[in-house]
């Protein structure tokens, strides 16, 4: 069965529309590659001395940093938390080598965020300790 002309001429239009429609948003779309900031949820953990005397981080979540330069967070943040807690950021280096950020623990007001480690490189193995514990829910921003 033939089709008409004009309905060949109006599916041809619409695919030609279609295909510069993709064509058009490719650029925006790699413009926009950059990895916006991350918001996983876990628990806090312990601190203490390992086998080898150094300070160490365990049985909370570990969180990783996103591995490209591209991403827009840098520091380890605390996004959600409970209020009036204090909340410290710990690194892991290797080798069994945790270590706390410079800021040490800080007070979560209950909204906002706040930093807990600065700079922080992409692939760090990060966690974070609480002064009501460990196993208390947290969502970070990285």
């Amino acid at each position: 069965m033939r089709m008409p002309q004009r309905m060949v001429t109006g599916l041809s239009a619409i695919a030609l529309i279609g295909g510069v429609s993709a064509v058009a948003t490719a650029p925006a779309e790699a413009a926009t590659a950059t990895v916006r900031c991350q918001f996983p949820s876990g628990t806090t953990g312990t601190s203490g001395t390992n086998a080898h005397g150094l300070p160490e981080w365990y049985g909370g979540t570990p969180f990783t940093k996103p591995s490209t330069s591209l991403t827009t967070c840098q520091d380890l943040n605390l996004w959600k938390g409970q209020a009036g807690v204090s909340y410290e950021g710990w690194l892991y280096y290797g080798n069994g080598n945790w270590g706390a950020c410079q800021a040490g623990y800080v007070r979560y007001s209950g909204s906002g965020s706040i930093v807990l480690c600065t700079n922080v490189l992409p692939g760090t193995t990060m966690g974070v300790t609480s002064s009501a514990g460990s196993g208390q829910n947290i969502q970070i921003e990285d």
